[in-house]
């Protein structure tokens, strides 16, 4: 093979396309098309290049042997190359407040770079016999994990908050010990990085970023001890990849600081009754109780830990030894403040976390589970989980030693004994998605081991599979992380936002807000309470986007607004935490902003037999870049001191 006869053609193509694309982007702007559909239009156009190039250089063999093959990667090398740009445009632009047309310098630059690279990398050698086949996947995967932890990176502060996290930015403007759905670790992180960067999705998220970089690194550890390099780089390829850990890099939920704490106390489970290390077991303590603040869920694996010290003849001596106490001691000791908070509160968190989850209607929820796994692993993890819980061996084909065969069973039963628990509870109850998550770090090294094509060949038709489908699978959910990313900040030409409650426009919905608020006070002189008819969804974005909004101007407003802004428990809907920030006894006899994403929330017999209108019913439309994201529904009430109905709802 002439490498030249490609070179020239590409390096060429990609040049003159990169050049094509600037050019035009700002014949695009001038004629007032936006910038994040010019940027789109341009980069497409300028692909084109480089194709024609390739077809008409003579004595180019790219269309002669493997050309459909490498023009598909080549097309997906160009999209993961848009949606990383997209990404380089929207930190600079929407976080940085960079002009377009400078930013666009830089967003051309690095599609160009990646675009180079990559067909120099993995197309124009792709078929040179020289090269190490180990080499290749090597580079194939320090390149994966490097762009995914770079759109986290880029992302992250301009893709606006979920409900969730907007939600647990209100745990932060009130700091306590404890709250009612969840520890208060998740809140705790938000305070901190928000108190540093400001009010913020990026300061929001930082501790997202923070939390999985421990996670990798534990991860990455305990796969090194058991499987050396190779098995650590496969463990850290798929805990940067797989939907759930890639999730929790970037979105920040009480599964941010728990996966984290899952991952340390696993290795020091390993360190503790694997190698028998007596000063692990301060290790195991200190991220069981961290664990333990930040989402119940880690005594599972304190529970599983249990039952492998009863099974195995060879861990039972801890029984007779101190540390293991100590351990516990140390976990109740970090654990204490909700322990604290429960006391003071009815144990109100505990009853909500148990007998409540166990009071709904019955639901065989088993089919859920399981595509809920096929989503946090994709089908071909769930094919890699199930193919390292059925192996039976160790990491090492025909290893006989017994701390091989320990290491196995303690990992499975870390992983196995939890997760009998979920498929218990789905009987019937219903399952969350994200609930089953940590618990496949216990067999990650195995999964990399016995699938992962660097890691090792295969040993059954089944592992044979997987390690087949495995790069496809990983390039598939980098693009759809990058496409989604960049819809959800970006948009795409002529792609209409669906209406939907995932926070897009939440922003411009939060600005419509305060026109209608500051409407209001001018006409009477009155602030009204901002009540959400959606549960805890609504009031927690419009709390945080009208204070990120204040924040440009007026600093101190943000407890203002904070406090102004609740859910719909004022009318008998369900808003958690917010019964409790704002109890209805504090705000009789006040003006009330009621806002529902559906016409019948403030049209309500609830509504309409507790409160007295102050005006009709309006609509209002809220947008992502131009294009319509959503509406809403909003009207003024009162509700006196001598409402009845209003005192009994609380």
């Amino acid at each position: 093979m002439n490498f030249t006869n490609y070179q020239i053609p590409s390096t060429l193509g990609i040049l003159l396309g990169s050049v094509m694309d600037l050019l035009l982007f700002y014949i695009f702007i001038h004629f007032g098309i936006p910038w994040n559909s010019a940027h789109v239009i341009s980069f497409l156009a300028g692909t084109i290049v480089p194709c024609i190039l390739w077809f008409i250089w003579p004595q180019t063999p790219a269309l002669a042997q493997n050309g459909i093959r490498q023009f598909s990667s080549w097309i997906v090398i160009e999209l993961l190359a848009l949606f990383l740009r997209g990404g380089v445009l929207a930190a600079l632009v929407e976080v940085g407040s960079w002009s377009p047309t400078t930013a666009i310098i830089w967003g051309v630059g690095v599609s160009f770079g990646v675009t180079l690279f990559s067909t120099h990398k993995w197309i124009l050698l792709s078929d040179d016999r020289r090269m190490d086949p180990d080499n290749r996947w090597l580079s194939f995967t320090i390149a994966l994990i490097g762009y995914a932890v770079l759109l986290r990176i880029l992302y992250g502060g301009s893709v606006e908050l979920l409900h969730e996290e907007a939600y647990y930015w209100n745990y932060a403007q009130h700091p306590d010990i404890g709250y009612l759905d969840h520890p208060p670790m998740v809140g705790w992180l938000i305070w901190v990085f928000t108190t540093l960067l400001g009010h913020s999705e990026t300061a929001v998220r930082t501790g997202a970023l923070m939390c999985w970089l421990v996670t990798a690194f534990y991860a990455y550890k305990l796969a090194h001890v058991l499987g050396g390099i190779r098995v650590a780089l496969g463990t850290l390829l798929l805990v940067t990849l797989l939907p759930f850990f890639f999730s929790v890099g970037l979105i920040m939920t009480p599964d941010v600081p728990l996966v984290a704490c899952w991952a340390g106390a696993l290795y020091y489970l390993y360190r503790s009754l694997i190698e028998e290390r007596s000063a692990a077991w301060v290790g195991v303590g200190i991220f069981i109780g961290l664990g333990l603040l930040s989402k119940y869920t880690i005594a599972l694996l304190g529970i599983a830990a249990f039952i492998f010290m009863l099974a195995s003849r060879r861990s039972r001596h801890w029984f007779l030894r101190l540390e293991p106490y100590l351990a516990v001691l140390l976990a109740g000791l970090l654990f204490a403040p909700v322990l604290f908070w429960n006391a003071e509160n009815q144990w109100a968190s505990f009853f909500f976390q148990g007998p409540k989850r166990f009071s709904g209607r019955f639901d065989f929820d088993l089919p859920d589970l399981i595509g809920c796994l096929l989503v946090l692993l994709t089908p071909t993890g769930f094919l890699a989980a199930v193919t390292s819980v059925v192996s039976r061996e160790s990491l090492f084909s025909g290893a006989a030693d017994m701390s091989d065969r320990r290491t196995y069973r303690l990992l499975l039963t870390l992983t196995v004994l939890p997760l009998s628990v979920f498929v218990f509870f789905s009987l019937f109850r219903n399952i969350k998605l994200n609930w089953t998550g940590p618990i496949w770090l216990g067999i990650l090294p195995y999964m990399a081991a016995l699938t992962l094509p660097h890691c090792r060949t295969p040993n059954s038709r089944l592992s044979g599979y997987t390690m087949r489908a495995w790069p496809a699978t990983l390039v598939a959910v980098l693009l759809l992380y990058g496409a989604t990313l960049h819809y959800a900040v970006l948009g795409f030409p002529a792609a209409p936002y669906p209406p939907n409650p995932f926070g897009i426009g939440m922003q411009h919905m939060a600005q419509q807000v305060e026109t209608v608020v500051d409407a209001f006070e001018r006409r009477t002189g009155e602030t009204p309470l901002i009540v959400c008819m959606d549960g805890d969804r609504s009031a927690g974005w419009i709390a945080f986007y009208r204070t990120k909004i204040a924040g440009l101007q007026n600093d101190f407003k943000r407890a203002e607004i904070v406090d102004g802004t609740t859910g719909g428990h004022f009318f008998g809907k369900n808003s958690h935490m917010y019964r409790i920030w704002h109890p209805i006894r504090t705000h009789q006899n006040r003006a009330i902003l009621l806002i529902g994403r559906e016409r019948s929330r403030v049209a309500d017999e609830i509504v309409q037999s507790r409160a007295e209108p102050i005006g009709d019913i309006e609509e209002a439309v809220f947008q992502k870049n131009g294009k319509v994201a959503g509406r809403f529904f909003y009207r003024f009430l009162r509700v006196g001191n001598s409402s009845s109905a209003f005192k009994n709802s609380e």
